[in-house]
């Protein structure tokens, strides 16, 4: 019984009343111990019939050996060809290539004898070869017997005998004599007594040993005499009766091994019944154990995360609180994963649940004191009570050098970097936990704004950038709410004709205090507050409305939140039923580096969009990891050409070979293909050459509203070609 189990045994015990704890006792000793002699019984019975079944395996596959040795000396006894070369003519060339060659060299038999009708040795074979020897003195008294039963039996039938013998040296042999008599009427015995044919082998460890691997017998072996202890043995039976030695093995005992095995179940299942009965007697002080235990649970979730198992933000609250009343020194390490948000929409939640599993057995594993907590989300907190000095900084070096490797989210492997701030108060500060916090948060922030996957300690000038950004997000949050946020649009023309025949959406946004937020700031920013959502449905809708008199289609960027959010294929399918625009004018476009993380999943996706009747483009082509088969898989409709594979253009020549190669890929994929970046004619000229069907660029236009957007779609393609040279 195992300890704990011993344990709550006797813990239950303390509570039965002493009246009733006897007779269970009494009960449950008398129940086990009649099962137990059952369990014994039935084993050893096991046991018996399996040493019983050994044993006839064992004599019968002596008596088959003895068997075979018989028919194989009764095919070459009675043979018409041994009367004539053997009993007319004693031929010992046809006897050697004959009886040597079969039963020697072929069957194995050592001994090999022909005797005439006073049983005197004609012919001896032994080894391999021809001896002049005495086959009843060298085969011992059981052969002699039997040779002497042969000799009275008569010859119409089946003269002959055999088994095992003791020869004189003391070796056991398998032996067999016949009458040599012929097998049809073509030969007349002559009359008189008969010929004897004779055959013996060895019954050695050899002959013991392919008996054993015949009969799974294990360390099956020969003994002079039945051995004692707990071997078991068959005799080897002679002719007068007798044992003329024992083969012995090791019995295979599978009751004793169903005995091993169910012991252990029988152990569990008897101190299972003994807690059942402690329950049962005692129901009370089980109920008063559960609604203890029930309460100790309950006060580990409200202050632990489910997820990873460490104190939650409540906990952290109290721990911090209770450190600042004792009066010592306390540092706050307060961090956030960087990219964890985009693998948890890339790979999914489970996913996500794992790597935040792991990257808080990194953070304790980086910590070599303090309480590690889960602040909420992606968020951890290490508090340091009483540090020794440079414990924090020494702290937040090993977390960030943690992150350094790879996580393994499935069969794939990511990068999560950390972003790490630490804040301290010295002994015997006046402060709130509200304010640690909040600095710790600052600093985490400002590493996050100095490149993420480092730290930073607390220093008061954060606070304003911290500021800056709550209130940016805040600000944000009203220009979606109010409408704000502008859609502009540039061109996109027909390689060939010059006429506009796209364009694509572009976000951008101006502010009465921060002036024009350029979208590198603001996109980033709704990503990490969570509203790029809105901002992409923003665009969305917009795009769509202000293009939809015109007669082009509309280009829009989906960021991997976007494209990775389930409600994907119903936001574009709402926005197209409210604005009313055709849906074979949209192309949505997508980069290649979140696609390649999750192929199949990204194939499913955009198959989904495609069911729509809205087309996808693969954009900033050439920047990514993206392979001829993820491009035919994922089934896009377009190619967009980077702006750094254009630019090059009339001044590399390489670059001009590259732009061809892109192309015929395309080409061979069946997709269209747009170059971006477009600035000279040169560029616009090679690139045309090479087959693109679509520019985009500076050349034709900057970002504009819908209103000059209007009157370029409305000037005919040399008009723009004229102010494009101007």
């Amino acid at each position: 019984m195992a300890g704990s189990d011993l344990r709550s045994v006797q813990r239950l015990m303390r509570h039965v009343p002493a009246q009733y704890l006897w007779p269970v006792l009494l009960l449950l000793v008398t129940c086990f111990g009649c099962i137990l002699l059952l369990l014994y019984r039935t084993t050893s019975t096991q046991n018996e019939l399996q040493l019983n079944q050994e044993r006839a395996a064992a004599a019968g596959a002596l008596e088959a050996a003895a068997a075979m040795t018989r028919r194989d000396l009764e095919d070459y006894a009675k043979w018409d060809e041994a009367m004539r070369n053997i009993v007319f003519t004693l031929d010992a060339e046809w006897l050697a290539d004959n009886l040597g060659a079969y039963l020697s060299a072929s069957q194995g038999y050592e001994h090999i004898f022909v005797l005439d009708g006073r049983d005197r040795t004609i012919y001896g074979f032994h080894g391999g070869k021809r001896v002049e020897a005495n086959a009843l003195s060298a085969l011992g008294p059981q052969f002699r017997k039997s040779l002497a039963d042969v000799r009275r039996m008569p010859v119409d039938g089946r003269p002959l005998a055999g088994g095992y013998s003791r020869a004189d040296d003391g070796t056991v042999m398998l032996y067999a004599v016949g009458a040599i008599i012929p097998l049809t009427r073509k030969v007349v015995l002559p009359p008189g007594p008969t010929h004897m044919l004779v055959i013996a082998r060895p019954v050695d460890d050899a002959f013991a040993r392919a008996i054993g691997e015949q009969e799974q017998l294990s360390g099956l072996a020969l003994h002079a005499r039945r051995p004692a202890g707990k071997l078991a043995a068959v005799a080897l039976p002679g002719s007068d009766g007798g044992a003329v030695g024992w083969l012995a093995w090791t019995p295979a005992r599978p009751g004793a091994a169903l005995r091993r095995a169910v012991f252990p179940a029988f152990l569990a299942v008897a101190a299972l019944a003994l807690l059942m009965a402690g329950f049962i007697v005692r129901r009370g002080g089980r109920t008063i154990e559960a609604l203890r235990q029930s309460e100790a649970r309950a006060r580990h979730h409200a202050n632990h995360d489910t997820l990873t198992g460490l104190p939650n933000r409540r906990a952290l609250v109290a721990h911090i609180r209770d450190a600042l009343a004792e009066g010592g020194a306390v540092g706050l390490l307060y961090m956030d994963l960087d990219g964890f948000k985009d693998a948890n929409d890339v790979y999914g939640h489970g996913a996500g649940d794992a790597l935040l599993r792991d990257a808080a057995d990194r953070i304790r594993a980086a910590v070599r004191q303090g309480l590690v907590a889960r602040a909420g989300g992606d968020e951890f907190a290490v508090l340091l009570v009483d540090p020794p000095a440079g414990e924090a900084e020494r702290a937040a070096d090993a977390i960030v050098a943690a992150f350094n490797r790879l996580f393994s989210v499935g069969a794939y492997r990511v990068r999560v970097g950390i972003s790490v701030g630490h804040a301290a108060f010295s002994a015997g500060a006046v402060e709130t936990e509200t304010e640690l916090m909040r600095r710790a948060d600052v600093a985490m922030y400002a590493a996050k704004g100095d490149g993420k996957n480092c730290w930073r300690g607390y220093a008061t000038h954060m606070d304003r950038g911290h500021d800056l950004r709550m209130r940016m997000e805040g600000d944000l949050r009203a220009a979606l709410d109010n409408g704000d946020i502008r859609v502009l649009f540039q061109p996109i023309v027909d390689a060939r004709s010059g006429a506009v025949v796209s364009v694509e959406a572009l976000s951008r946004w101006t502010h009465p205090v921060h002036g024009d937020v350029p979208p590198d700031i603001f996109i980033p920013l709704a990503e990490m507050s969570g509203q790029i959502n809105a901002v992409g449905r923003h665009v969305l809708t917009v795009a769509c409305r202000e293009a939809k008199p015109l007669d082009v289609s509309v280009a829009v960027n989906l960021s991997p939140a976007q494209f990775w959010d389930r409600r994907l294929a119903d936001e574009v399918r709402g926005v197209l039923a409210e604005t009313g625009f055709p849906a074979d004018r949209l192309e949505l476009e997508i980069t290649e580096n979140y696609l390649l993380r999750r192929p199949d999943a990204a194939a499913m996706v955009i198959a989904e969009l495609r069911a729509l009747g809205i087309r996808i483009a693969l954009d900033d082509f050439g920047t990514g990891f993206a392979s001829i088969g993820y491009l035919r898989q994922l089934s896009f409709d377009r190619l967009k050409i980077d702006r750094d594979f254009i630019r090059p253009l009339g001044q590399d020549a390489q670059a001009a070979e590259l732009v061809s190669a892109v192309v015929s890929l395309a080409r061979a994929l069946g997709l269209e293909i747009t170059a971006e970046g477009v600035e000279t004619e040169a560029q616009a000229a090679i690139a045309r050459i090479a087959g693109c069907t679509r520019l985009q660029g500076w050349l034709y236009g900057q970002a504009m509203d819908v209103a000059q957007l209007r009157d370029i779609c409305s000037t005919p393609p040399s008009a723009l070609a004229d102010a494009a040279d101007r």
